[in-house]
């Protein structure tokens, strides 16, 4: 069958994972609805009866998953030009008049391949996160994807379990051998891996796949992708990048001085600025600057704009969807005319125009007082002050 008007090429060539190690179909679905699942079985986790029981990458057989009920649907669906739920991001993003994650990755369609329910196990692209290791507590983020929101996040949310505390304080699953094999049982059809967490940079098990690719001589075939923070970029990793075809580097950066470190705390932004320097001597290394369009910074985006302008690397603006609380959907009209006309000189960037037409798109000020409780809980707990770095926000304080 032809691809359709829903299509989307990724569930027939890559392998994606959350921090937890549960196959998902890849990093833009709705949280939660995205998991890849065995059929009509409950799993006792911890003492938690759960409604699902996704496939791991560090105990299952990914073979098996490859064309589980769960794929199968997604196929059949994509197949006959529908929408599935787990896929709400990409057309939430088309609707607005903004190219997606799904239209980026489909440019690679082979228009001469028939793609069927049934897929060969041939994959192509590898979005692996080995685990929730992170050095940075990012306001948008959570204890799933940083440790280090562990014992911050009953402050902003509903308090931990004692077994999910104790499981994302310390996620071990990167160590456990099945992990390994099912990656290294790939290798032979991979081109592209991607790796984040948590920070990439401090995850050390992700030796274990380079050095596999460096050992048997085939690490210059392959293409790295990373997401990383450049709070820390150690030698050792620089060192064995260098053997690979090309290693992408998307660097978190949501803003400039300050009100980056607001958003990724405890960041420092002459530490952010120097090992964004380093990276940018890798000879194989392609650079660029992914911002995290959302509430905190949207008024700011100019500035952001202006200091990577002089770099001439690519800015990318990744629209935070959830929680819609920091959306920037959620900002006053008034704040929002302010954006819209603080990016008037930039609308050469690529997705600028976009992002314009997304925060306009819909309106959900109701939301407002979530944003105003959650960011004050965090001023208090980390010593912060929003009105001292986006003093606009005074105005609509509830």
């Amino acid at each position: 069958m032809t691809a359709s008007k829903t299509f989307c090429i990724l569930p027939w060539t890559s392998l994606a994972t959350n921090a937890s190690g549960n196959l998902r179909v890849c990093c833009n679905v709705i949280p939660g609805k995205g998991f890849i699942c065995k059929p009509n079985k409950l799993e006792d986790n911890g003492g938690k009866t759960e409604t699902y029981n996704p496939y791991k990458i560090w105990r299952d057989d990914m073979l098996e998953a490859w064309n589980s009920e769960t794929y199968r649907t997604l196929r059949k669906q994509m197949l006959e030009g529908e929408r599935p739920e787990m896929c709400a991001r990409c057309f939430k993003e088309e609707d607005a008049g903004i190219s997606s994650a799904r239209e980026r990755w489909n440019q690679q369609i082979d228009p001469d391949k028939e793609y069927t329910v049934d897929a060969p196990f041939d994959i192509k692209y590898v979005d692996i996160r080995l685990s929730n290791l992170c050095n940075l507590k990012c306001r948008m983020c959570n204890p799933y994807a940083s440790n280090m929101w562990v014992k911050e996040w009953a402050s902003v949310n509903d308090a931990l379990q004692p077994h999910e505390y104790q499981r994302l304080s310390k996620m071990d699953w990167p160590e456990k051998e099945k992990t390994w094999e099912n990656l290294f049982g790939i290798a032979h059809t991979v081109e592209e891996i991607y790796l984040t967490g948590g920070e990439p940079t401090v995850i050390k098990e992700q030796i274990k796949l380079l050095d596999y690719f460096i050992d048997n001589g085939t690490a210059k075939g392959i293409r790295l992708k990373y997401n990383t923070n450049l709070v820390k970029v150690p030698d050792w990793l620089l060192d064995k990048w260098q053997h690979f075809k090309t290693v992408k580097l998307n660097c978190s950066i949501d803003a400039v001085g300050e009100l980056d470190r607001y958003i990724r705390h405890p960041s420092k932004w002459e530490v952010i600025q120097r090992n964004f320097d380093r990276i940018r001597q890798l000879p194989n290394g392609s650079i660029e600057i992914h911002c995290t369009v959302q509430m905190y910074n949207i008024l700011r985006l100019h500035e952001l704009i202006a200091w990577a302008k002089p770099y001439n690397h690519k800015i990318f603006f990744n629209i935070l969807n959830h929680p819609e609380y920091l959306n920037i959907q959620c900002l006053p009209d008034k704040l929002k005319h302010q954006a819209e006309q603080s990016l008037q000189p930039y609308l050469d960037i690529p997705r600028a125009q976009s992002v314009i037409d997304y925060m306009w798109a819909d309106s959900f000020t109701e939301r407002l007082p979530q944003f105003y409780k959650y960011t004050h809980t965090l001023d208090k707990s980390r010593d912060e002050d929003l009105y001292s770095i986006v003093p606009e926000f005074k105005e609509y304080v509830q």
